[in-house]
């Protein structure tokens, strides 16, 4: 008797579903303008389905949906052509996450715990993020949101490792200085 198989699109929906809400958290703080968030990651989507066809199922479902979308909001950005720098929305309900950042600041490597940023998320960081230029924020929050290992944010990313290692520590860098700051301000 002939085993039922799950079509291609029952198996891209299956490796995509317990990605998506670490997709729609990358795009949020990747995308320079929140209204091109949907259509990013629809884009996103579409692109990695119609290429579905090509995926190696050996390979990391997660690190190929991450490049996809990364080169998604890459070109959604330069549409803009704005400078990175001046951009990212916060979101009301992340103000109210200021205890959980105080508590993640409490230990120095916060930023290596991937659940941390995607929980922490307020204006303190909103802002600090805004210190980062596009490549370090796309790294660090490979690493952060989506807990990727340096190989697999190099191959999403399509840059060496090398890079993947000057950017994050970079961006770490920036993150605390700029945390550091907003915390005096606060704390008089």
């Amino acid at each position: 008797m002939g085993e039922n198989r799950p079509t291609p699109a029952e198996k891209f929906l299956e490796l995509l579903r317990p990605i998506e809400r670490d997709l729609e958290i990358y795009c949020r703080r990747m995308a320079w303008d929140v209204n091109d968030v949907k259509d990013t990651i629809q884009n996103a989507v579409w692109r990695a389905f119609r290429a579905f066809d090509r995926y190696r199922q050996d390979a990391s479902f997660r690190a190929w949906m991450f490049k996809i979308l990364t080169n998604e909001i890459f070109a959604a950005n330069r549409k803009h052509g704005r400078i990175a720098s001046h951009e990212i929305t916060a979101e009301s309900d992340e103000s109210e996450s200021f205890a959980a950042l105080e508590r993640d600041l409490e230990y120095r490597d916060w930023l290596n715990s991937p659940g941390a940023l995607a929980d922490a998320l307020d204006e303190a960081i909103v802002a600090a993020l805004k210190t980062l230029t596009e490549m370090e924020r796309a790294v660090l929050l490979h690493r952060a949101i989506g807990g990727f290992r340096y190989r697999e944010i190099s191959e999403s990313l399509e840059i060496p490792i090398g890079s993947v290692m000057g950017n994050l520590s970079r961006a770490r860098r920036k993150m605390r200085d700029a945390l550091m700051r907003s915390q005096r301000r606060s704390n008089p």
